[in-house]
């Protein structure tokens, strides 16, 4: 759960209003669900591959200390309300709850 303080909580709750009111207004509700998405993701990852380069890959799983193919390794934040400004970790899949995939000790 992401920590908000009252002033973005407020914006959140409107936020949700005009999402809600413009996807009842759409003709093609699923579309504009999905722009909206979209547009969000787009937001989220903001700075990604700056923060790639600021904290390379060291061949191992931060979370247990064993070797990780890169091909499988998942740039974890740490401090998710701060996004790819706050604290980064490179873990396998399953210590970062987005897969099955563990490195063995995960």
């Amino acid at each position: 759960m992401l920590m908000l303080d009252p002033h973005d909580e407020a914006l959140v709750g409107t936020l949700k209003d005009a999402i809600s009111e413009a996807i009842a207004a759409a003709h093609k509700p699923v579309a504009v669900a999905k722009r909206i998405a979209v547009l969000a993701v787009r937001l989220r990852n903001r700075g990604r591959s700056e923060a790639k380069r600021r904290h390379p890959f060291k061949g191992i799983c931060e979370a247990s200390g064993r070797p990780l193919d890169p091909k499988l390794a998942v740039l974890d934040e740490l401090e998710p309300e701060l996004g790819y400004d706050g604290k980064l970790r490179w873990v396998c899949p399953k210590a970062n709850n987005s897969g099955s995939y563990s490195c063995g000790s995960c």
